[in-house]
């Protein structure tokens, strides 16, 4: 059956429902479909509009309800002696009400080259830091930005690079004290595998720890968290691409300590997207992506000091992607992720009530048109804030939506 002609002449209500229909109520998910009373239309910043298509979207929030916004969208074609190439543009905003302010313009160093795997954190004061790709000819290098006293820092000098793509895109971002803590892949040739380490600034140089993965596997997709005292917490994928396991480690101050055992529900596994922040009692929840009957199911587990909880069973019942992970102000995790429905992504939302996962229902604007890049945050009224891009009209363009407690 075509869902779009069974669809089509209904109204946007409907239109929700029917889809509804046609995809189930979700396994592991409960507490019915539909945003919960108090969602609220947040429109992006205005100079967006004139933005091209939009390709990442990152949202935080401050402690104070400060909201911190960042797009790397298109800005036109340009050429090289390799031929013609999409340039694109990293723009930011903050907004601690209504209206967004420009966090200064065009953020990328070297313009117009390509740019791309954006991430945005917050320290603990709240202060922004960027980190993102900038493309040299065939390789990829790390940069960094953080806005301190009202305008961003120049640290292309701290850049980081690579000969192999896997380094540059194998990270995790955190920050404290207004620096940027770097979880960070090496591709190793004798003997084969990876190195996994956490990476700071000293002031002239990037340290970094002893290695906390295997490696003598190869290793990817690190998560990292910090805890009050800028200690990180990791999490990572370690084995085969088919069989792979996901372990967890603590930084003492001195060492790595080993948080139990494998994480993933099904050992030796296709698994992806580690995710990881930090809970009550700087006890870390994680969120992962594995292979359920050669489907991409979602996952969530929580550690108590002792051991893995597992947070329900499989959150969803279609192919996931892209999981965006949060904790509202009372330590319950929520999740943002794409489902894909035939052609298209559909963005799911839900919060883990203690026992079961509350679905808010689909959150696309238009159920009929591919959504992207979901990215949560959590004010300081334990309203969740969701960002993500949608197409419309061919063009794809930053969403924002509020929800109410």
């Amino acid at each position: 059956m075509n869902p779009s002609s069974l669809l089509a002449g209904c109204s946007r209500l409907v239109l929700l429902g029917a889809l509804l229909a046609l995809g189930g109520v979700p396994s592991g998910l409960a507490g019915g479909a539909g945003a919960p009373v108090g969602s609220t239309r947040l429109d992006p910043p205005a100079d967006l509009g004139a933005a091209g298509p939009v390709r990442e979207v990152q949202l935080a929030a401050a402690a104070d309800g400060t909201l911190t916004l960042a797009v790397i969208a298109d800005a036109g074609t340009a050429s090289s002696r390799r031929g013609p190439f999409t340039a694109r543009s990293l723009q930011a905003w903050n907004s601690a009400g209504e209206q967004w302010q420009a966090l200064g313009g065009v953020l990328n160093y070297d313009q117009p080259r390509p740019i791309a795997n954006l991430n945005l954190v917050l320290d603990n004061l709240g202060t922004p830091v960027l980190v993102w790709n900038e493309n040299y000819g065939d390789n990829d290098v790390v940069v960094f930005r953080a806005f301190q006293g009202g305008q961003w820092t120049d640290w292309r000098a701290r850049y980081i690079g690579d000969d192999l793509p896997y380094a540059a895109r194998t990270r995790a971002v955190a920050a404290y004290g207004g620096e940027p803590v770097l979880a960070w892949g090496e591709y190793l040739r004798k003997p084969y595998g990876s190195r996994l380490t956490v990476r700071t600034w000293d002031g002239q140089t990037w340290t970094r720890s002893p290695a906390f993965n295997d490696i003598q596997a190869f290793s990817r997709t690190p998560a990292m968290a910090l805890d009050a005292a800028g200690q990180p917490t990791v999490a990572w994928i370690q084995g085969d691409v088919l069989a792979s396991n996901i372990y967890a480690k603590r930084w003492t101050g001195d060492h790595w300590e080993a948080l139990g055992g494998v994480l993933n529900r099904h050992p030796e596994t296709y698994l992806a997207s580690t995710r990881m922040v930090m809970g009550a009692g700087e006890q870390p929840v994680v969120a992962w992506i594995e292979d359920v009957g050669g489907q991409d199911g979602l996952f969530a587990s929580e550690w108590n000091g002792q051991t893995w909880i597992k947070l329900g069973g499989r959150i969803g019942n279609r192919f996931a992607s892209a999981p965006s992970l949060a904790l509202d102000r009372q330590g319950r995790p929520v999740l943002a992720w794409v489902e894909e429905h035939g052609s298209q992504g559909v963005i799911k939302l839900a919060r883990w009530n203690g026992q079961s996962w509350q679905d808010f229902g689909p959150i696309n604007r238009d159920p009929l048109r591919d959504a992207r890049s979901p990215s949560l945050a959590v004010d300081q009224n334990n309203r969740l804030i969701l960002a993500w891009r949608e197409d419309q009209a061919g063009k794809y363009r930053v969403q924002l939506q509020r929800f109410g407690p």
